[in-house]
């Protein structure tokens, strides 16, 4: 018996505490100057403090035109319940329009800041592209003056080696000449010592011929 009674305590406490946590949810005070937090559920209880219209509060309990609540910074009593709402009053939604407002221009003005940071760093990025197209021109024309001068050089360097090459047939043929000419030199250097050695010889013979003939007739 005394089993089936605490179990039949349990599960009543179990149910209260179930009732206590389906019917605990957030309202708010109505549009009403301010409301009187009471320790009671009635007039004659004293006033613990007093709540301004569109603040939020959490119900406990109702009993008849009364209700437990308790507010945000944690007291605890009685209203009347006609004086709460479950929707927002527009003091409490325009509240939270200016929070999401003021929080809307935060995120605009970082947005802002970003977009103008971005831009800062398109420019200096343009800008260096810009430079870097310019470098990559000059590099593009040195190129092409250094394939041009190579090209001037290449065609002025087989116009050198040309020339050399029949410079260098004309130094053969004219040393060959050169030589022609000296064997040519000597050859009638030769002839003519010869021919002055005969003609000394003849002069000589006849010389003495003419001696001989001379002693005779004496």
């Amino acid at each position: 018996m005394k089993n089936y009674l605490a179990m039949l305590m349990i599960a009543f406490i179990l149910l209260i505490s179930y009732s206590t946590a389906c019917l605990a949810k957030d309202m708010y005070v109505g549009d009403i100057n301010k409301l009187n937090l009471r320790s009671g559920k009635g007039v004659k209880y004293r006033v613990i403090t007093t709540l301004g219209p569109g603040e939020k509060v959490t119900v406990k309990s109702t009993a008849g035109e009364w209700t437990k609540i308790g507010t945000i910074d944690g007291n605890e009593g009685w209203v009347v319940s006609r004086y709460l709402t479950g929707e927002k009053p527009a003091n409490v939604k325009i509240e939270d329009l200016k929070i999401q407002m003021e929080t809307l221009q935060e995120h605009l003005e970082i947005a802002t800041l970003e977009n103008r940071k971005l831009k800062e760093e398109n420019i200096s990025l343009t800008t260096r592209l810009n430079e870097n197209s310019l470098k990559l021109g000059n590099v593009k024309k040195s190129l092409n003056d250094l394939k041009t001068d190579s090209g001037q050089y290449l065609t002025l360097k087989e116009k050198y080696d040309k020339i050399a090459k029949e410079a260098n047939k004309k130094d053969i043929k004219i040393k060959s000449l050169e030589k022609k000419v000296d064997d040519q030199y000597i050859a009638v250097a030769m002839k003519w010592s010869m021919t002055g050695a005969g003609i000394l010889l003849v002069g000589f013979f006849l010389g003495n011929r003419t001696k001989r003939k001379r002693s005779s007739l004496l």
